[in-house]
């Protein structure tokens, strides 16, 4: 008679370090934050090192020591709950799983706004067109459904991909600034006295919270960590290298960005594509628009697919605790992979995006670019709650377990000045981006609308979550 396998056993060991890497990399890198951050000038810049200290390098510490000590499959869930309970653990995986499945469309969408740059203007009226919006979105978001049921193995390529597509508009942006800044000089004063924000402080500290977001996102990896080859040394090598790109991206692209062209040229031309045209067009290229809408949809459709890897294994994880239904613990027979968690995940997100695009709350339907809005708003509020436990989490775990089961487990240096520095640290910056997400954004036309989707969107969201839990509770 065969033994039972193990619980590592049971998973194809599918991702190396590389697969690691492309897979937070593409993940995590947002362009559009790029050009959205540019709007305001050259504070953009000091903004996006303080999002870079204050809430990347914290959160970054954290995942790298709790993955090397706690390898586990839902890596943020399984972690919350070890020190928390049974409770805490669930909230901290609904929040996860269901912050993603806000953040699906919300992606999609902006990779159908991109699409369309393929075929030139004439179908840039199908930015705003519902039908178009809801078919690309639906197509591509049961695509990723397919391809992860399938597995990782199959999955990594097209992360991997999605890497390349991610990192060729900013190697483009980058070179064209420089070449810009070769050619012509700054077109942004970059001096001390520019670099702090003087105007409107309010938007200025909203956009903070949305870089912060930017960033969010390293402990990816660590949901399928058990999908990891030698996971204790892998995923803290991967956070490490991934991180150093995702920061290099984010603060030389804003900086070619403003170097290029002045901030004022954006005010009225936000998107990355739109930036990267005014680059390319100041040293004498043009004609980029296709092809970097086509790698920004490529990218963003394969983000996708990598959160819903990632948060499918989340709920497995739930569903193998009995705090979610057993069915979400369950493993395809063929391909290995929690595929009733994953179908579970598409089906519902498919819900939410139609109920954004079509439902009426206050009595005048949002437009695509509210609901987008809201999407995005909605994700960033559920999305900050898991990092609240995750710092909190840190020390409870410290107190709970001193000394780590493994001699190889990485610490965070300073001993316990520095975890709880880290700690402070990370949960106030996460505390004021969630605080920050309620302020409407620039050009809202219906904010009743806005606020009620977010407030009643949310609400609902905690009260079906706290609903599952006690009836998983009563059922056991």
């Amino acid at each position: 008679m065969n033994a039972a396998p193990s619980r590592d056993d049971r998973f194809i060991k599918a991702l190396g370090l590389w697969d690691v890497v492309g897979m937070s990399v593409v993940g995590i890198v947002g362009l559009r934050w790029i050009a959205r951050g540019a709007r305001i000038g050259a504070p953009s810049i000091m903004l996006w090192l303080l999002a870079g200290l204050a809430f990347f390098l914290p959160l970054a510490a954290a995942v790298i020591h709790l993955s090397s000590r706690y390898p586990d499959q839902g890596g943020l869930y399984a972690w919350a709950r070890r020190a928390f309970g049974p409770l805490h653990g669930f909230l901290c995986a609904w929040c996860l799983w269901v912050n993603n499945l806000f953040y699906f469309p919300s992606l999609l969408l902006f990779a159908a706004a991109n699409a369309l740059l393929v075929f030139g203007d004439r179908f840039e009226h199908l930015t705003e067109d519902r039908w178009y919006s809801t078919v690309f979105v639906l197509t591509a978001l049961w695509m990723c459904v397919g391809l992860n049921v399938v597995g990782l193995t199959a999955g990594k390529w097209l992360q991997n991909l999605g890497g390349i597509a991610t990192w060729i508009p900013a190697a483009m942006l980058i070179g064209f600034g420089a070449a810009a800044f070769a050619t012509f000089g700054s077109a942004t004063s970059f001096a001390p006295a520019a670099l702090v924000p003087q105007d409107d402080i309010l938007t200025t500290v909203s956009l903070w919270s949305a870089m912060c977001f930017a960033f969010g996102g390293f402990e990816l990896s660590s949901f399928v960590g058990q999908e990891v080859r030698e996971p204790r040394r892998t995923i803290p090598r991967g956070v490490l290298i991934s991180g150093a790109i995702v920061v290099s991206i984010y603060v030389l692209g804003s900086t070619s960005v403003l170097v290029a062209v002045p901030a004022s040229a954006l005010q009225e031309r936000s998107g990355i594509v739109d930036a990267i045209a005014l680059v390319s067009e100041r040293i004498g290229l043009a004609g980029m628009g296709a092809l970097i809408g086509a790698l920004l949809a490529i990218g963003s459709f394969a983000g996708t697919s990598s959160w819903f890897a990632g948060s499918g294994r989340v709920q497995f994880a739930a569903g193998e605790d009995r705090v979610l239904p057993a069915s979400f613990g369950r493993l395809h027979p063929k391909f290995r992979t929690p595929h009733v968690a994953l179908l579970v995940q598409g089906l519902i997100s498919s819900i939410i995006f139609l109920a954004s695009v079509f439902l009426t709350i206050t009595g005048s339907r949002t437009t695509v670019q509210e609901a987008y809005d809201i999407l995005v708003n909605l994700t960033i509020l559920i999305y900050f709650v898991p990092y609240l436990y995750l710092f909190v989490a840190l020390i409870r775990l410290q107190r709970l377990e001193p000394e780590p089961a493994r001699s190889d487990a990485m610490s965070i240096p300073g001993g316990r000045t520095g975890l709880w520095s880290v700690a402070g640290v990370g949960f106030t910056a996460t505390a004021i981006s969630l605080a920050l997400v309620f302020i409407p954004p620039a050009g809202t036309t219906n904010v009743p609308n806005y606020e009620a989707n977010l407030v009643g969107q949310a609400l609902i969201v905690l009260l079906v979550g706290l609903g599952l839990f006690w009836n998983a509770r009563r059922r056991r």
